[in-house]
Formats: C-alpha cells, structure tokens, sequence
C-alpha cells in the first residue's frame, strides 16, 4: 500500500524530499499559492561548493545581507534546504532582501553553531527557494574576537516542476492533495 503524500514541507529528523515525481506543490510566492506538478528530484550533497563565506567579520559586527547565489534556482525549479552554521557566528535568512524569515513580534531567530546540540538535523531552519525569489542571509559575528571567515555550509533537494492549468488558488480550484511549499515570506 503506497504512503499518503506528505501535505506539510517541515519534518524533523534527517531531510527527506517532501513529495515524489507526479505530485503536486503549491509554492506560495507573492501572497498566494501556485501548483506545480513535480517531475524531477534530485539531491544536493553538502560539500565545499555548496557554502557560503561572507568574509572576514571583527568582533561585535555583521556582514552585509548578501545574496546565496549558490541556491538560486532555474525557472520551474524549487529547492528544500537545510543548512550548518561552520563559523562562530550566528545568521539571519531573508527570502527577498527586506523579509526576515523565523520573525517573531519583536525577534528574528539566527541560525548558530550550536543551533545543531537542540536540532542535529537542521530541520527547523528547513527553507525553500522558487526560481529568482532569491535567499539572502546577513552573518554576524558577536563574539569580542575578529573571524577571518564565516561560512555556513547548504544541502538539499532539487525539483523541476511543470505548470498545471488545472488548478487556481483565487479560483479555489484546489487539487484533492498537495504539499505546501512557502518558498517566500509572508507577508
């Protein structure tokens, strides 16, 4: 008997795709959702060329919020990453320059070295990012010793996706399953 499709994107645990080719995705980009049946899924091992370095950081002071180009993602294509903070530093994640991710009222939680003692997968800090709805990530050294680096080191899935006419959010054309992917902020 085959699985129930999974209709959530976070699980805890070691990261998993969060649906198979032939399934059907909601990406919710510009405040509504857009469905996509998946065709492809690949991995994206965690290795040197998938981290990022923002550079030298002296003590009690940030990077500028920097684009993960390394992510970026061809049009019809979304990836789930996961990440590991390698540096004693702590970051931000912004999905668009201005829209901090992981916000409270008042807080925005950093991803950090020892995010990985409470959550050794990195399920929590699981992120997505659709075509050009670009990630950025600001790092910031707190410590009272200058960094000569601050890398943070990325893995994932890769899907390619195809359009689908037959299903429409505004419309409330919903598809009887789907697996909902919040590859920007909302707002």
């Amino acid at each position: 008997m085959p699985a129930l499709p999974q209709l959530y994107p976070y699980k805890a645990g070691p990261i998993e795709p969060i649906v198979m080719p032939g399934e059907i995705v909601g990406v919710w980009v510009s405040k509504t959702y857009h469905f996509y049946k998946v065709s492809f899924i690949e991995g994206i091992t965690r290795s040197e060329p998938i981290e990022v370095d923002f550079g030298a950081l002296a003590a009690n002071s940030s990077s500028a919020v920097t684009q993960l180009g390394v992510l970026e993602m061809p049009d019809m294509e979304f990836g789930q990453f996961r990440c590991e903070v390698l540096d004693d530093i702590s970051a931000i994640l912004y999905q668009g320059r201005a829209d901090q991710r992981h916000k409270l009222s008042n807080r925005v939680a950093t991803y950090t070295r020892f995010g990985a003692i409470k959550d050794p997968d990195a399920s929590v800090g699981e992120f997505y990012v659709f075509e050009d709805n670009l990630a950025f990530m600001q790092a910031q050294n707190q410590t009272d010793y200058n960094l000569a680096q601050s890398r943070i080191a990325f893995w994932g899935f890769r899907y390619v996706c195809e359009e689908t006419k037959e299903y429409n959010w505004t419309a409330q054309k919903l598809p009887p399953s789907w697996t909902r992917v919040p590859a920007t902020a909302h707002l």
